[in-house]
């Protein structure tokens, strides 16, 4: 659709706001056109002033507000020079909130913040605390991380009486009566090796 008169520009900006059909006469909208001059490397289209005919008229083209947002359309005031001051005033908190994820807006003078579903007032320096409380609270409703479980290695079961060993070996206590005997010969063996064996795993948990 050519929109190369200013006359059709209003016509097409009348049916955007109070969807009118674009060939009606206009009833809402005084004029229309664009701000700031055309270059062909333009990545977005340029701003379009409209004057209204009225009050009313602008009170009911901002209630298409949420309709136009659905197609990347933001209606605003056009602020006077103190207006426009009040709002540079403004511009730092404005842009730590729109850093941190959140959507301000102005209203007039007045900075505001969508904030989920709510539509939160911020005044001029406050944007930090707003970002530092938002901040704590998530903080806060975060669960704090398991905690590191260290690994314990096994423990090997190490028997305490060398009386089983003999008995593994099928050496009962009666048979070391005769200390010249084999079996009893074979019984210190076995004790000494168990012996042996107690002293290396002593020397493994000292060190």
């Amino acid at each position: 659709m050519a929109l190369n008169t200013p006359a059709a520009l209003a016509r097409h900006m009348q049916g955007l706001l109070f969807q009118t059909a674009t060939r009606s006469k206009l009833t809402m909208v005084r004029s229309a056109f664009r701000l700031g001059k055309w270059r062909q490397d333009q990545g977005k289209p340029r701003a379009v002033l409209v004057e209204l005919l009225s009050v009313a008229a602008k009170h009911i083209a901002f209630q298409a507000s949420k309709r136009l947002r659905d197609l990347k359309i933001r209606l605003d005031e056009d602020p006077t020079s103190q207006q426009m001051k009040t709002r540079r005033g403004l511009s730092t908190d404005f842009q730590c909130l729109k850093s941190r994820g959140y959507k301000p807006f102005f209203r007039g003078v007045i900075l505001r913040y969508r904030d989920g579903a709510l539509i939160r007032k911020c005044a001029r320096g406050e944007a930090n605390k707003v970002v530092a409380a938002a901040a704590q609270a998530a903080r806060a409703t975060t669960p704090p991380p398991p905690k590191h479980q260290q690994a314990q290695e096994p423990h090997a079961t190490v028997a305490m009486d060398p009386s089983a060993l003999l008995h593994q070996h099928g050496i009962s206590l009666d048979q070391l009566s005769d200390p010249s005997s084999v079996v009893a010969q074979a019984a210190q063996a076995i004790i000494a090796d168990f012996d042996n064996m107690m002293c290396a795993s002593d020397n493994d948990v000292a060190s």
